[in-house]
């Protein structure tokens, strides 16, 4: 490791690591030492040293509790930029031309406290094929640089998830990951908008103000750590809808908690997962997941009476291994084993908290079953057999329809339910020879997608047969019908939400396509 200036480079990133941990931190500090890991990992040769940086989230802790100590504390902070490629003194006045270099940044709190105030760095990429890694909560951050010419240099942050390590003292890993998932949360909403109409992130002072009407034992600040009534109420405050699922010991919830997880992470929202610990309980933030297309449970549920993902259907978490997490302690971008939480589930309890958007009112795992339910009593068979035998569809599509329908009746579907805006479900998501029936639809700002496949499809050449489109805004089912539409190969019926009649509509020429992958 070479020092020149502000400029650090690496010369043999195995020994560095150690190095660059023991210049600005100590050996103990694992998050991090993490953050160090992956930035060498992506072939970081350059650390960007910026001195005395006035960080936001520092300034914040030092406002409500660090300020009011004995001890003193600089209101400066040390931020690290890193980049893959060998910067010299005379390139820091353009750093934008490095910005395919640039891998990201970490601000780390002054004197002998947990480090890492702030960093956003990009997830390492997944070179297998088919991927087996899926970063789904992801943004583009915004990075701007004024300590080393006299106008300030913006940089970006590719499609990464923001990191806080809790100070331990104002604040805890529930404060960390609410912080968190915050700013993520804000970073999507502050997408497309002018900066003057940006919404500021939310710091540790804004958690502590939104639940001091939260009647609980001991202070807010310092506080040991986070009540479930707490963390929700903060949800609050970050202008979502907080839903709170809690598993006790010993109780049986009619869904597993790996299933409540995956449909409003594939939905792009950042869920808190409290787990127990030795010390009691801890927060970890859920960011993506792992998908193996391999996996034994599809095929061995002849063996045994039951399925691993409950219910009469494949649940698409069967084939994740493992959840990506962000954990306060011990950095960014760790995998935790779905089974773990599963048997921490049945063992000791988790609670599970979810930021919903405002404007959505059913849940996921609730469109799940009602899709599976919806395949059984609105879809008729003997109208295919009829629009077959008239050639109103084709033989090869009457043959897609049989194999998913058999598929159907042995309880072998797979679906797939995650939560979208209809605009990007339109544009994006929809199947090429399907968008012209569904650009007609009437739809709310958000719907739920339930994905229809079967395990041969859905597994390694990850194809769909159809698809189901729920009202996100609809009051819980049995008050109305809550779907929207229903494909499956060679039909497609829409339901008018104000008469409630079903129109059906023959699909001629229908086939597989790709399911939705991001």
């Amino acid at each position: 490791m070479t020092e020149n200036g502000p400029i650090i480079t690496i010369d043999s990133p195995a020994s560095d690591l150690f190095e660059l941990t023991r210049k600005y931190g100590l050996e103990v500090d694992k998050p991090l030492k993490r953050i160090f890991q992956l930035v060498i990992a992506q072939g970081c040769k350059t650390v960007l040293v910026e001195q005395e940086y006035k960080d936001e989230n520092w300034t914040s802790e030092r406002k409500i509790f660090y300020s009011k100590l004995h001890k003193q504390y600089s209101l400066k902070t040390t931020r690290l930029h890193f980049f893959s490629s060998n910067l010299r003194m005379e390139d820091i006045g353009n750093l934008a031309s490095f910005q395919k270099d640039y891998i990201g940044f970490c601000i780390l709190r002054p004197s002998n406290l947990p480090k890492v105030s702030l960093a956003i760095i990009r997830p390492i990429e997944d070179q297998n094929y088919p991927r087996r890694s899926f970063m789904v909560c992801q943004e583009d951050f915004s990075v701007d640089i004024s300590s080393f010419s006299k106008i300030s240099q913006r940089l970006w942050v590719h499609r990464a998830f923001p990191f806080i390590q809790q100070d331990g003292q104002a604040g805890c890993c529930a404060h960390a990951a609410l912080m968190m998932a915050g700013r993520f949360l804000v970073q999507r909403r502050n997408k497309g908008k002018p900066e003057c109409q940006h919404e500021p992130y939310p710091l540790l002072e804004n958690i502590v103000d939104s639940i001091s009407s939260v009647a609980v034992e001991g202070r807010k600040t310092p506080t040991p750590g986070l009540l479930p009534v707490e963390i929700s109420q903060a949800v609050a405050g970050m202008k979502c809808a907080p839903l709170v699922y809690e598993f006790r010991k010993g109780a049986t919830m009619p869904v597993p908690s790996d299933r409540i997880i995956y449909h409003y992470l594939e939905s792009g929202i950042p869920v808190q997962l409290i787990i127990p610990t030795e010390e009691g309980r801890h927060a970890l933030t859920v960011v993506g997941h792992s998908f193996n297309p391999d996996v034994w449970w599809v095929l061995a549920q002849e063996y045994y009476s039951r399925r691993p993902s409950g219910g009469n259907y494949h649940s698409s978490t069967t084939w994740i291994e493992n959840f990506i997490v962000h954990d306060d302690n011990f950095g960014p971008y760790l995998t935790v084993p779905k089974e773990f939480i599963l048997a921490a589930e049945n063992l000791y309890g988790v609670v599970i908290v979810v930021p919903l958007p405002m404007d959505v009112n059913m849940n996921g795992e609730r469109a799940e079953m009602l899709a599976n339910m919806f395949l059984l009593t609105e879809i008729d068979p003997q109208k295919l057999v009829q629009a077959k035998m008239e050639s109103r569809i084709t033989t090869k599509t009457w043959d897609w329809f049989e194999l998913f329908w058999r598929h159907y009746i042995r309880n072998d579907v797979v679906l797939r339910t995650w939560l979208l805006s209809s605009e990007d479900f339109k544009t994006n998501h929809a199947p090429e020879h399907l968008k012209p029936h569904y650009g007609l639809l009437r739809l709310p700002p958000k719907v739920w997608l339930s994905e229809l496949s079967i395990p041969e499809l859905f597994c390694h050449a990850r194809f769909r047969l159809g698809e189901i489109i729920f009202d996100s805004t609809a009051v819980p089912w049995p008050r109305q019908r809550p779907f929207l539409s229903i494909h499956v190969p060679g039909l497609l019926i829409v339901r008018n939400t104000e008469t409630e009649e079903l129109q059906y509509i023959d699909i001629r020429d229908d086939f597989p396509y790709l399911h939705v992958m991001r």
